[in-house]
This record gives structure tokens, sequence and C-alpha cells, in this order.
């Protein structure tokens, strides 16, 4: 984890807003031929083999 990840994680850690704005958002390589690794929704989630996804309900 890059370090500015881990600091948006800690900042984010207890925010208990909902996203806005944007129907989905996927999460691909950084590559010239990108891989979608993570697909998320609202209704749903899903990711490639060997990745995972943590989704945090608003309270």
């Amino acid at each position: 984890m890059t370090e500015e990840l881990f600091e948006l994680e800690q900042e984010t850690k207890n925010l208990n807003k909902p996203m806005m704005n944007w129907a989905r958002v996927i999460v691909e390589t950084d590559e010239k031929n990108p891989k979608t690794v993570a697909l998320i929704t609202n209704v749903d989630c899903e990711s490639a083999p060997g990745f995972r996804v943590r989704i945090k309900p608003v309270d």
C-alpha cells in the first residue's frame, strides 16, 4: 500500500456520509491495456480473483 493510500484510508476511516455524484466505481490496473480489478455500484460489488473489496455501510 502506498503512503498516500494509507493516509487516505486513515482520514476516511470514520466517514459516515454516502458517496454521491457517480453511478459506479471501476478499479483497474495501470497498464496500456488496463484490466478491471473491481466494479462497485450501489447494489453490487464484484472483484477479480485474488482481490477483495470491503464496503462500509452508512449508519
